[in-house]
């Protein structure tokens, strides 16, 4: 059984393998043997305080288990998992053996397996006994981040489809592209630990984890004290025991998840909705009403929900750690961005229910202003509320202006974007009946958040224009004009926006009904060829799509999080030096290394364009010589 499943696995994997997949699975091992080999360096260090080696690894190999479990959350369904066995007459014990034996043998395990040799590395500076007790401990903690991974996802499988399963997938992907944008804090952080140590209570915290049981066996080996090693082994093994018993239970077709209600009785829903119905007549509000009540109940419009706040409150917390709030007051403005950004794919998250409004000609403006209105009814008093909360808690009025802006444009220009976006750029994903358990599984809609990402920021920048040139000649009169400023072109990219996607609705409405069937435009229906079909993204090499994404994460982390925020900090006159490299220069060099960080992140942004541009040009170029003669 063992090795048919690993066979099997194999079998899947070398099948369903893609010139993007490829791609992105080559940056992820790359960056994980590069944290292994970080790992196992650590082991070889020496440090002035005597205990701060082990605190070091206790915290790493604890990361290293929250990699493990967040990780699979987000990378889509395995390749094997207990579904695809359940009308088969295997003992639950046996299958669930058989697909831990399909897990160990992957790329990650072997990178996580010499992340775990520097515990082996600690014990060769201890003695020779610690060495041997280090072996199994090495094997107990990768069983143990594996199991836990596996328990984890399925517990989470089980929430997916439920509105507390969007929370939490909302904040944990909140969390991890807030850390990932501004981990330039960890640099500062451990430069900080490495002088004063770790505080005793969190060197207690984080010892007693069970993925720091291995490291305080091996230390006691070390000691030549044997209740200490053996006692943590024993209840290390007993863990990883109770976690495979779950695993083997939780792999039948089981649901804890209360069931989402996408329906009301009659009475609740007269009830409810009986002022609304007052309040907004026509088509436009009856839309408006479908919109409101599908963003309540949809778990993925609940991520969409949680996604932008629980983004801006994390990110605004990171400088917490140095006394800097000058970031409170834009909480709202960062949750608008955010939320703009990963609600751009609308239509695209309906499925095929476009063709209802398809089927009634002349209701496509009416369909997008109502969308275009739900979505500030959800965003716009929270992120206001969010920027009043922000401005009351760091206390500076100078920065309220500059924060209503920010937060006016973001929302304006939001509510036009958006409903633009989604027809222009509509990403295909399931029908919501036929939504996966992974909140990666419905579209690929990486490329769309950059690309709204980037135009709501553009669409900020003159009313911020106007909140500098204020600033900079000391006018308050015209720093306050950029509030009318921002609520002018927010008012007009909602209307003129709105306007264009509701005519390209109109136009485009049966083509973008076939993209959302087949998956691929159709305009490509009648081509043969095995690019037909393809877009750019797809039909990309793996190098083209490393050099496309890496060009991406350079323009992000350079333009925004190393140009424009120290920039905007160097304007407010604070002196505040927070994880921004540019702040840490002496002070004539400082204005440089900010314009050379706009230029790095400008042009990652320009090369990322390139090689999307010419995939396309290089696609049309064959699409026009498939195309028959007339």
């Amino acid at each position: 059984m063992v090795g048919i499943l690993i066979r099997m696995k194999l079998a899947v994997l070398r099948h369903s393998t893609t010139d993007a997949k490829t791609a992105l699975n080559g940056l992820g091992y790359s960056a994980g043997f590069c944290l292994a080999v970080a790992t196992l360096v650590l082991a070889f260090l020496d440090f002035s305080h005597p205990r701060l080696l082990m605190d070091l690894l206790a915290v790493t190999f604890a990361l290293w288990a929250l990699g493990w479990m967040a990780g699979p959350i987000f990378a889509g369904e395995p390749p094997l998992n207990g579904e695809h066995f359940h009308r088969q007459p295997i003992p639950r014990r046996t299958l669930a053996m058989g697909l831990l034996a399909a897990a160990l043998v992957a790329v990650t395990t072997a990178i996580t397996l010499l992340a775990f040799c520097a515990l082996i590395v600690f014990a060769a500076r201890l003695s020779w006994v610690a060495v041997v007790v280090s072996v199994p401990a090495v094997v107990l903690l990768l069983l143990l981040v594996v199991l836990l991974s596996r328990v984890v996802t399925l517990l989470f499988r089980m929430l997916a489809k439920s509105r507390l399963g969007g929370v939490v997938t909302a904040t944990v992907t909140a969390a991890m592209v807030s850390l990932a944008s501004f981990s330039w804090i960890l640099i500062i952080g451990v430069s900080l630990l490495l002088e004063y140590g770790f505080p005793p209570a969190f060197s207690t915290v984080v010892r007693s984890l069970p993925s720091s049981w291995s490291l305080i066996a091996v230390e006691a080996a070390g000691r030549g004290d044997w209740l200490w090693t053996v006692g943590p082994l024993l209840a290390l093994a007993v863990v990883v025991a109770a976690l495979f018993l779950a695993w083997s239970a939780l792999l039948g077709p089981q649901r804890i998840a209360r069931p989402v209600v996408r329906g009301s009785s009659a009475r609740q829903a007269a009830r409810r909705g009986s002022l609304f119905r007052s309040m907004f007549r026509g088509d436009q509000g009856a839309i408006y009403l479908k919109e409101l009540r599908t963003w309540w109940r949809d778990p993925v419009r609940t991520q969409g929900i949680v996604m932008g706040p629980a983004f801006a409150v994390i990110t605004v917390l990171f400088p917490l750690i140095f006394g800097f709030t000058a970031a409170f007051p834009f909480v709202g403005a960062a949750s608008a961005l955010m939320a703009a950004a990963t609600c751009g794919n609308s239509y695209g998250q309906d499925g095929t229910a476009l063709w209802l409004t398809l089927m009634v000609p002349g209701k496509e403006k009416a369909d997008v202003r109502a969308r275009q209105l739900a979505w500030l009814t959800i965003f716009g008093p929270l992120t206001l509320a969010l920027t009043v909360a922000g401005c009351l808690l760091h206390g500076d009025a100078a920065l309220v202006p500059w924060a209503l802006a920010a937060t006016i444009a973001a929302l304006g220009g939001g509510s036009g974007l958006l409903a633009w976006v989604s027809v222009v750029a509509l990403v295909p994903g399931p029908d919501p009946h036929k939504s996966k358990n992974s909140p990666m599984d419905h579209g690929d809609v990486t490329g769309q958040s950059f690309l709204m990402f980037f135009l709501v920021a553009l669409a900020m920048c003159p009313a911020l224009g106007v909140a500098w040139v204020g600033h900079a000649l000391d006018l308050p009169t015209l720093l306050w004009a950029s509030v009318p400023v921002a609520l002018l072109t927010g008012v007009l990219g909602h209307v003129l926006l709105g306007s264009v996607a509701a005519r390209t609705l109109r136009d485009k409405g049966p083509e973008l009904l076939y993209l959302m069937r087949s998956g691929k435009p159709a305009s490509t229906a009648g081509k043969t060829g095995e690019e037909a079909g393809k877009s750019p993204f797809e039909a990309m090499s793996g190098k083209r799509q490393t050099l496309m994404w890496s060009g991406m994460a350079v323009g992000v982390l350079g333009l925004f999080p190393q140009g424009l925020a120290p920039l905007g900090i160097k304007l407010s006159g604070s002196q505040a030096k927070v994880w921004f490299l540019a702040l840490h220069v002496p002070e004539p060099w400082q204005w440089p290394v900010i314009a050379v960080m706009v230029a790095i992140g400008l042009a990652g942004f320009w090369a990322a364009h390139q090689v999307y541009r010419t995939e396309k040009s290089r696609l049309q170029a064959a699409s026009s010589r498939l195309r028959p003669c007339p």
